[in-house]
């Protein structure tokens, strides 16, 4: 598989289908964008922590507990997707950050206490999702380059800093961490594909389906039928056969490329994520409690 065609291809795609989409938003957004700037002031904020990045995927359900337990450690730094915010906090987990680059009106902040979290937004996001947003801002753009992504970084301002894109809001939020003076990358719910289930339950693609549930089609049978839709590769885990979309494998793929140059540590506690070639594969839990019995010793030595 030639990668960097995939990676033009999503690219050139998705500039093809959003690109009057991308300037309309742009246009409604520049007035939010000089109230609160760009990703600058952000960044010192993540020296020396462990920067867990929680993606939606199906895998993250087991995990929401820990998350929960773990959330108030000063040395974690929690940094959601948009899609992942809403289980998040219906279980208890308010992240510090969250990554949205959704360029169409997606409900997935309204009715949220948003009031104490950073959205880290696309300039070119929907403005309407934006509205819903009661927090702080940092706006960024993308890190790609052409004449018609020129002019619109040039209209939002070079000055708010550029992140990495790999084509979906976890690779953003990953390449952005390691861009950070982080100690470890951590990745929870970045499963990257499925089996027969496609999101976490409780967020706006999870609710969707639930809203077309029937006595003859029952939300299990839903849920399967959506994923067998979206099936267009295979990944293998041992034993276990999983399936995946060109825009998730070209994000996998990005990221194991990203994760092969970087220094920094990087663990991954999603299921199936990526190859073990290019991450540590934890278990969520015993990696958190290391790191909690680790401050615990280097406390008692000082």
């Amino acid at each position: 598989m030639d990668k960097q065609q995939l990676y033009s291809n999503l690219n050139e795609g998705i500039l093809e289908e959003r690109a009057g989409a991308f300037a309309r938003n742009l246009r409604k957004n520049l007035t939010l964008i000089g109230s609160h700037g760009g990703l600058r002031r952000v960044i010192p904020e993540f020296d020396g922590r462990t920067a867990l990045v929680i993606g939606a995927g199906p895998s993250l359900d087991k995990h929401l507990d820990l998350l929960r337990r773990f959330q108030e450690r000063q040395g974690l730094a929690y940094i959601a997707a948009d899609m992942a915010l809403r289980p998040l906090m219906e279980s208890g987990v308010r992240p510090g950050y969250v990554f949205s680059c959704e360029t169409n009106p997606v409900d997935f902040f309204r009715g949220l206490r948003t009031e104490r979290i950073r959205l880290m937004a696309f300039s070119c996001m929907s403005h309407v999702n934006l509205r819903t947003w009661s927090g702080h801002m940092s706006f960024y753009n993308w890190m790609i380059g052409g004449d018609a992504y020129d002019r619109l970084w040039k209209e939002a301002g070079l000055d708010l800093g550029f992140v990495g894109t790999g084509g979906l809001v976890t690779t953003q939020a990953a390449a952005f961490a390691l861009g950070c003076r982080i100690s470890n990358l951590v990745l929870v719910g970045n499963d990257m594909g499925f089996r027969h289930r496609f999101y976490a339950r409780g967020t706006v693609h999870h609710l969707s389906i639930s809203m077309r549930t029937t006595r003859c089609a029952p939300m299990e049978s839903l849920e399967i039928n959506t994923s067998r839709r979206a099936m267009e590769y295979r990944i293998q885990r041992g034993d276990r056969t999983f399936f995946t979309t060109s825009q998730f494998l070209a994000g996998k793929m990005w990221l194991e490329e990203l994760f092969g140059r970087s220094r920094i540590p990087v663990y991954d506690a999603s299921f199936p994520g990526c190859s073990d070639k290019y991450v540590a594969k934890i278990e969520l839990g015993d990696f958190l409690y290391s790191l909690e019995g680790a401050r615990k010793r280097k406390r008692r030595r000082a």
